[in-house]
């Protein structure tokens, strides 16, 4: 069955989308009837897409064409407002991560969704690894024995520009709208989410005992390096320590540790080291199981309703004090202009050890988090 399909959000990230829908429609999976964003197509997508209706109003182009389903790959402040538009006009909906800038909005979304009989799928990409479904089901089976914690570790690098992109960036609120884009909430949500995940925490009366300390390079709103503790229902400890702040950037790493064995999943990569064994997987996206759903049956990868925890820690990092300047002693600055990078020298080993040991920035003692 091909389906119908409206994108919101045609730049950014949205190509990501689009790429996957022309390998869709190549071989008749889909349809794209429809592409919403607030400017003009770029040369190549005009290309690709020109002759598809396109309108600046979700709204109007989805009371045109009527689709099966609507992607939302637009900025995170955004989210509310068009996926309203997209359920009320009876179409499902895969809403890029994270799916609110707060609790309210999230629950908005869930009621309106179940209200209206509609699937809404969130593209927390990491649930459809190969390599997440091999360590939850060895987790869920007892294999590693008993889960002694979960920590997780990334450290990224972003320059100047990354916060000059948008008026969103780098923000908490824009205009008196949450918008939550800080290290744990937006570029390290899948760390957060995959966490959960493995745990079966992912309901928001799920997760207690939250913990976070949230720390900043620059003059933004929100944190650009953090750690997060807290304990889940199972009273599993998780410990999520990041960085946009490295000198060596390297790509986050779950890691559980078990009394009988350990694993780490390298979620952007698909592989899962178990007691030091690489396994490869592969990787179902959200939009090609969400069209399994609707076909087949398939179970979502990440149903709206599966973000309760998520944005439970969400919530309670927005209502955090504002991230603490990290004293100019303690960094390096390289470059100038838009491609200017802040470091945080030691910071790469400072977020491995909180993953390994379950512990926080302060408890490790590093001098520029004390």
């Amino acid at each position: 069955m091909t389906r119908t399909i409206v994108l919101a959000g045609a730049a950014g990230y949205g190509g990501t989308y689009l790429r996957e829908i022309a390998e869709l429609e190549a071989r008749g999976r889909v349809r794209l009837v429809g592409l919403c964003d607030l400017h003009p197509l770029d040369t190549d997508t005009h290309k690709q897409f020109g002759d598809r209706p396109f309108d600046s109003r979700l709204d109007r182009l989805l009371a045109e064409t009527k689709p099966d389903l609507a992607i939302v790959a637009t900025p995170i402040h955004t989210h509310l407002p068009l996926s309203r538009h997209v359920l009320n006009a009876g179409s499902h909906l895969l809403l890029e991560k994270p799916p609110a800038p707060s609790a309210a909005e999230w629950r908005e979304v869930l009621t309106l969704a179940r209200h209206k009989g509609l699937s809404c799928q969130v593209g927390f990409q990491s649930l459809g690894s190969g390599a997440y479904a091999r360590l939850a089901k060895l987790m869920a089976a007892g294999e590693l024995g008993e889960i002694r914690g979960i920590g997780c570790y990334g450290a990224w690098s972003r320059d100047a520009a990354y916060y000059q992109r948008a008026a969103w960036a780098g923000r908490r609120e824009l205009d008196g709208v949450p918008v939550a884009d800080g290290a744990l909430t937006n570029p390290f949500a899948h760390a957060v989410a995959t966490a959960l995940a493995l745990d079966r925490s992912t309901g928001w009366d799920d997760v207690a005992d939250l913990d976070a300390e949230l720390l900043r390079v620059r003059d933004i709103q929100v944190d650009d390096t953090s750690c997060l503790r807290l304990r889940t229902r199972h009273n599993t400890v998780i410990t999520i320590a990041v960085t946009l702040a490295a000198q060596t950037p390297t790509e986050p790493v779950v890691v559980v540790h078990g009394t009988q064995r350990r694993a780490e999943l390298h979620y952007t990569r698909d592989l899962l080291v178990l007691d030091g064994q690489l396994e490869h997987h592969g990787r179902t996206s959200p939009l090609e199981n969400l069209l399994a759903h609707l076909d087949d049956g398939a179970r979502l990868q990440c149903d709206i309703e599966a973000c309760g925890a998520f944005t439970r820690v969400l919530e309670h990092i927005n209502a955090t004090p504002a991230p603490r300047l990290i004293s100019e002693q303690w960094l390096t600055r390289e470059g100038d202009g838009p491609t200017a990078r802040t470091h945080i020298p030691g910071v790469e080993q400072a977020v491995r050890a909180s993953a390994e040991k379950l512990a926080t920035f302060t408890e490790l003692a590093e001098s520029w988090a004390l």
